[in-house]
């Protein structure tokens, strides 16, 4: 299935086809690296973004290449390479495409908790729908327009809603690292219980483990992933509140 991507809002204002500069320098920005110029060719960043994210969703990473992309697009690796200078530009345009996939709440969000609630459940879509987005977090990317539009809502809501700028990047933190793992455990095991050894568990010493593989642990499903959010917002929650009150600064009277 060929996904339709959402234009980066960095490129949404372009009203003619993208192409970019070829970059040299690994630490350069890729969205430094864009520059916008009319032409009439068929391809563009974005129809290569796209590609990209069909052809990761379908393969994933390791089956992700600028060749197999140009072939999809009937095109060459060359011609690619005009508009995306390397693979390390591609991986974060395609990131960014993906990330422009968050919707935020329709209604007004209030309270911290709901913030953090939105956000864990709408990144565990986004990670299910492109699962090697998990991965490529992992790889130090560089996060553009969309990844900053998603974390300054969050930052403000949550300043907002009466915590601190600290305790915010930590239930931020706390709650990244949860759906990361969940949906990479709901990825891999799709349900199955864990593998023990039955000669090890028949020898009668781990009984408490034996008992355990044979009742089954929760599946990571929608349920609990709801059950363990709660748990960790519960956990959040206690952690603020045993949190003692901050002192009033005092104002400067002298002159």
């Amino acid at each position: 299935m060929v996904y339709t991507v959402r234009k980066v809002r960095a490129l949404a204002k372009a009203s003619a086809s993208i192409s970019v500069r070829r970059v040299t320098k690994s630490d350069d920005s890729t969205w430094s690296s864009l520059s916008r110029e009319n032409n009439e060719h068929a391809l563009t960043v974005e129809r290569i973004v796209a590609a990209g994210i069909s052809l990761a969703d379908r393969e994933g990473l390791d089956g992700l290449s600028v060749r197999r992309i140009a072939a999809d697009l009937q095109s060459s690796p060359m011609a690619l390479y005009h508009y995306v200078p390397s693979k390390r530009d591609l991986l974060n345009l395609m990131l960014d495409a993906v990330n422009a996939e968050f919707k935020a709440p329709r209604e007004p969000v209030a309270s911290w908790r709901d913030v953090l609630t939105h956000f864990a459940w709408e990144s565990r879509r986004c990670l299910m729908n492109h699962p090697w987005v998990g991965v490529l977090r992992t790889a130090d990317p560089e996060y553009g327009p969309e990844s900053i539009r998603i974390l300054e809502w969050l930052l403000t809501s949550l300043l907002e809603s009466g915590l601190d700028r600290k305790i915010a990047a930590r239930t931020l933190g706390i709650l990244y690292v949860f759906v990361n793992g969940f949906v990479a455990a709901e990825l891999a095991n799709s349900g199955r219980p864990a593998h023990f050894s039955k000669p090890v568990l028949s020898t009668g010493k781990f009984p408490h483990v034996a008992r355990f593989a044979a009742e089954h642990t929760e599946e990571p499903d929608d349920q609990g992933f709801k059950r363990a959010l709660t748990w960790i917002l519960d956990g959040i929650a206690a952690d603020i509140e045993s949190q003692p009150p901050k002192k009033p600064k005092r104002l400067n009277t002298r002159k």
